[in-house]
């Protein structure tokens, strides 16, 4: 099918490098030259490019084309492309994943389970500071409750920033939220009634699974490629056996992937949209944590009927304790204010104020630049120690962004007993079970590499590999 063209021309072209055709340092095929000798289109050649750049086998050079990279360590395996099973299940993850969350809040010791950005950045200091200066001006807080749409002038800066995902809104087509799951709920309770069929990623972050199971829906799981993200081919044949009301998709560094769906994907899932008519919720928290490069684009930049439902946060790249996050609902904009109204009025005040005031000065901006290098150092340091302490049969994925890395063991892993070893010794990780409605993924976990490196950190790493050998 068109849709995997580029996926198969991919792999073609890292067979051709590991069997030497193009050695290291030298020059691949020009796009117009590859796309003449495999008759696809020039389209495909470059989503096929990019996918090399994404696993690191090639990189761009400047009216030079593609060349084959020089890698400073081998790469490691990548995890399998899932096979969840696309028929919906109830949800039963919310008492295990409630127990990770409260052992992870309580613990003094080494935290891995959760997708939290590091709190000991500078910009911290920046956002207690403000919250203290502006608590002392009554006039920040006007007279009462906020408008339901939420602070204006936040609204002015989250429009302001968007154009860095390609999205051009006006700040009244944006409503704030407390945080993207909070989003998401909303967008969830616009769009669906228990016992509805909602299409997500396969594995899936547990908070959106938890979710789906408060409100009393069905989640059916998508197999996800680790480089590509969700098949659009399966997606294609659920969508046309079941009744889904919606598509819940992370495109940019998905939990617990970390890939990015490429832009040729993205007009896919539109098309599938468009076709269906359901609408697509965008959960965008992690699109500026992107290592290197520009930010990828946001589906909702390709959204030409409003179709898509655009949610992010500043409690991944800045503060959880904020708790300030949007939606940029499109088509579906009353009907999402007025699930905000009933459950909240409106969102806090301050908060809104001190996340306006901190984007207003380029501070935040300046933040994420420091912000995405550390993470990107923080992860290469992970795969060294996974090179150094796991079994060599693991799998792991190539995080282009983000806070998270997903770990894939031989079969005999069993990654929740793992979780059990670990929190005796008041290490923490965050189990593969959680991840799916189905029973996958056992010999499966994630752990995040947000915090700085330290010693205990890295002795905590060392105790997971020995319980691992011992478990292979």
């Amino acid at each position: 099918m068109e849709s995997l063209l580029y996926e198969q021309l991919a792999d073609r072209l890292i067979d051709h490098i590991e069997e030497g055709v193009y050695p290291v340092g030298s020059r691949l095929p020009s796009v117009r030259a590859l796309a003449k000798s495999e008759q696809v289109s020039i389209a495909t050649v470059t989503s096929a490019y990019s996918i090399l750049e994404e696993r690191g086998w090639a990189e761009p050079r400047p009216k030079s084309g593609y060349f084959v990279k020089r890698t400073a360590i081998e790469p490691l395996s990548m995890p399998k492309k899932s096979r969840a099973k696309t028929s919906p299940r109830a949800v039963t993850v919310a008492e295990l994943a409630m127990a990770i969350q409260r052992g992870a809040a309580a613990s003094r010791g080494v935290v891995f389970s959760a997708a939290i950005p590091d709190l000991e950045f500078p910009i911290a200091e920046v956002v207690k500071r403000n919250f203290t200066r502006l608590s002392r001006y009554s006039s920040s807080f006007g007279n009462g409750y906020e408008t339901p749409e939420g602070l204006l002038e936040l609204r002015l800066q989250i429009a302001r920033r968007a154009i860095d995902a390609g999205v051009h809104i006006s700040p009244d087509a944006l409503i704030t939220t407390m945080g993207a799951q909070n989003a998401i709920s909303h967008a969830l309770r616009a769009l669906t009634t228990a016992g509805d069929i909602v299409a997500v990623e396969s594995p899936c972050y547990f908070g959106l699974l938890q979710m789906i199971e408060g409100f009393g829906l069905k989640a059916i799981e998508i197999p996800t490629d680790p480089v590509t993200g969700i098949s659009v081919d399966a997606l294609t044949l659920a969508l046309q056996r079941w009744p889904i009301k919606a598509i819940l998709t992370i495109p940019a560094f998905t939990n617990p992937l970390g890939c990015i769906i490429p832009m040729e994907k993205k007009r896919i899932l539109i098309q599938l949209a468009q076709r269906y008519d359901i609408p697509i919720i965008e959960d965008d928290i992690y699109g500026d944590l992107q290592f290197e490069g520009r930010r990828s684009k946001a589906l909702k930049s390709i959204d030409p009927d409003g179709r898509v439902l655009w949610c992010s946060s500043v409690s991944k790249t800045m503060d959880p304790h904020l708790r300030v996050g949007w939606i940029a609902p499109g088509r579906y904009y009353d009907e999402v204010l007025q699930q905000k109204f009933v459950s909240e009025i409106s969102s806090p005040t301050l908060p809104q104020v001190v996340t306006a005031e901190i984007m207003k000065k380029g501070l935040y901006d300046r933040h994420l630049r420091h912000a995405r290098a550390s993470y990107h150092q923080r992860y290469m340091r992970l795969l060294e120690l996974a090179r150094e302490h796991f079994p060599e049969s693991m799998r792991v994925s190539s995080a282009k962004g983000g806070l998270v890395a997903w770990f894939e063991m031989p079969r005999s892993v069993d990654a929740t007993e793992l979780y059990y070893i670990c929190r005796e010794e008041d290490i923490h990780i965050a189990p593969g079970e959680l991840f799916s409605v189905s029973g996958l993924y056992q010999n499966c976990f994630r752990l995040s590499f947000s915090n700085e490196w330290t010693p205990e950190r890295e002795q905590a790493i060392a105790f997971i590999g020995r319980i691992l050998k011992k478990m292979t």
